[in-house]
């Protein structure tokens, strides 16, 4: 007889002022049950993995959750999303992200699509299986430049003004940042649901 697998269990970190519950059916698409924290708080028991995530910029006046140092000390999986994907590099020494223009703007009712370069051979590319040019939805007025991007992170997608649009750290620790609202599963691209499923069997402990 087979026995039942235990439920994966994936903390989410949410901006501040932000609602959760699009990064809660992320989560539960990629067959976790999602665990909100709170940014100073300790990790729960029986969490095995992280998402944190926001759709606003990672602002000069900022902190980097606590939990999340704590996460990354720890080694644990963490996808980033938007606002994550910036507090990812911060947490590891990189600068905060800079304005651009031409990657739409998140109170706007639609998203503004454009395309962006997979790098063949990383794990962003590995885990869509996919390389190459790609179409992304994007709604963000700040993003990282190859210049802010901490030491230690690779960029493995960029945009065609080179706003890096993925982070990851090489080796076998499973940190992944994007920009792209990978969340919203509606709208990506076929196969990028990928990152979702993949963060959840990450968590498995």
């Amino acid at each position: 007889m087979k026995l039942k697998s235990s439920p994966v269990q994936v903390a989410l970190i949410i901006q501040p002022d932000e609602q959760p519950d699009p990064y809660i059916v992320a989560i539960e698409h990629g067959g976790g049950v999602p665990i909100v924290v709170d940014h100073s708080s300790e990790i729960p028991d029986g969490v095995g993995g992280f998402m944190i995530a926001g759709e606003g910029a990672f602002l000069c006046s900022d902190k980097v959750p606590e939990i999340l140092y704590t996460a990354v000390k720890a080694k644990y999986p963490v996808l980033g999303i938007g606002w994550g994907m910036h507090a990812i590099n911060v947490c590891l020494g990189g600068l905060p992200p800079v304005a651009v223009s031409g990657h739409g703007d998140p109170r706007d009712q639609e998203f503004y699509k454009h395309r962006v370069f997979m790098a063949p051979g990383g794990k962003v590319g590995y885990t869509i299986a996919g390389s190459g040019w790609v179409t992304v939805p994007s709604a963000h007025t700040h993003a990282l430049m190859p210049a802010q991007i901490a030491d230690g992170l690779l960029p493995s997608v960029y945009a065609e003004d080179q706003v890096v649009e993925a982070i990851e750290k090489p080796g076998r620790e499973w940190l992944i940042g994007v920009q792209w609202p990978c969340h919203r599963i509606n709208i990506t691209p076929k196969g990028f649901d990928s990152l979702l499923l993949a963060l959840v069997e990450r968590s498995e402990l």
